[in-house]
């Protein structure tokens, strides 16, 4: 693991707490009109109250971050470099790939007036294992890119 570098672990601990409030951020400020500061009041409220535990959302969500930094950890006895750099980008946009439009989906209904259905917060408990598939088809990608000649990059 001598190859980890600090990157390696703070940028998914980054995304992993902030995406799924800063999905709400923009989806109240863009699709229902509230200001930006109203909007972050509306989130920091939101994250223990009852019924909208948004930590609880995003604690559980953090999951395939958790597995891309020990992946990450795994690939790092054996990469280096550009070559680890390659497959932890193909893990993270793997992740953020179907994460985000999947919350957007969710709380979308919520911002806009439509109908949000009663299950639909549901998708919160399978969001992070479906990531996990996609963080593999990521860190494939990043695998193969990562086996391109140098030239180009």
């Amino acid at each position: 693991m001598h190859n980890l570098q600090k990157r390696h672990i703070y940028l998914p601990v980054i995304f992993g707490v902030l995406t799924p409030s800063l999905v709400i951020f923009v989806l109240e400020v863009f699709v229902g009109n509230m200001s930006p500061t109203r909007s972050v009041a509306d989130i920091l409220y939101r994250q223990f109250a009852a019924g909208h535990n948004l930590f609880l959302i995003m604690a559980f969500g953090f999951i395939p971050f958790a597995i891309l930094i020990g992946a990450t950890a795994l690939f790092s006895l054996k990469l280096k470099g550009k070559q680890l750099d390659c497959v932890f980008i193909g893990g993270l946009v793997g992740i953020l790939a179907f994460v985000i439009p999947t919350h957007v989906s969710v709380w979308y209904p919520l911002y806009s007036g439509r109908h949000m259905g009663s299950t639909a917060v549901v998708a919160f408990i399978f969001i992070p294992f479906l990531c996990i598939g996609t963080m593999g088809i990521g860190l494939l990608i990043g695998r193969v890119i990562s086996l391109l000649p140098d030239e180009g990059r």
